[in-house]
């Protein structure tokens, strides 16, 4: 099979399905969590296909059978064909971001209302990790900076220590004024970079 660089964007559905004494193959071409689509050249010593549309799905029946022509997958046919493969595909980790107030451990209000959809994402899909990181932004000095994000993050833990989740599935880091969301020169006071980010996992 070729390899494309885009190919690490693409989940595959891949199943093989029995009739009689034939073997058949089927690759399905689906979208990442964020909705990218790679690419993928499924080869044979009979020939090629390349899937690089949303769902494009071609069949294999043989190692000197060339691939079947693409065609384009219904989400039906996807859910009746590899209802085994999909019980069993692991939920996408989901992402929070919670703001703070300048030089403060107080997050802001928007932010308060994302904490208790967080902490209810943790509790519906049952969480197995909960990784916390904090940062800060590129004000003060970088004593301050390393201090501050570090209490965003160990503050976080403990609202959510409070609110039932076991600290034995977190991960609590800091990073300072470092891995800015938003680049900015020394000296600069960017919100956005006065930040928790949340990986529920």
């Amino acid at each position: 099979m070729k390899r494309y660089v885009s190919a690490i964007l693409v989940t595959f559905l891949f199943s093989l399905l029995i009739s009689g004494c034939a073997h058949h193959s089927i690759v399905v071409l689906t979208p990442d969590p964020n909705g990218h689509v790679g690419k993928a050249e499924v080869i044979t010593d009979g020939g090629k296909q390349l899937l690089d549309k949303p769902y494009g799905m071609t069949t294999i029946s043989g190692r000197s059978s060339a691939p079947s022509p693409v065609t384009v997958a219904s989400p039906e046919y996807i859910a009746a064909t590899f209802s085994d493969v999909l019980a069993i595909e692991p939920v996408p980790a989901e992402k929070f971001i919670l703001y703070f107030n300048s030089n403060t451990v107080d997050l802001v209000p928007e932010s308060k209302a994302v904490f208790a959809s967080m902490v209810a994402s943790i509790k519906r899909r049952g969480a197995i990790a909960v990784s916390i990181s904090g940062h800060s932004d590129a004000t003060g000095s970088a004593e301050l900076n390393d201090k501050i994000s570090y209490k965003r993050a160990h503050i976080i833990s403990e609202m959510l220590v409070q609110q039932g989740v076991s600290s034995d599935i977190m991960t609590v880091t800091s990073h300072g004024k470092g891995n800015q969301l938003i680049p900015t020169a020394d000296g600069v006071s960017e919100p956005r970079n006065r930040r928790v980010e949340v990986i529920v996992r």
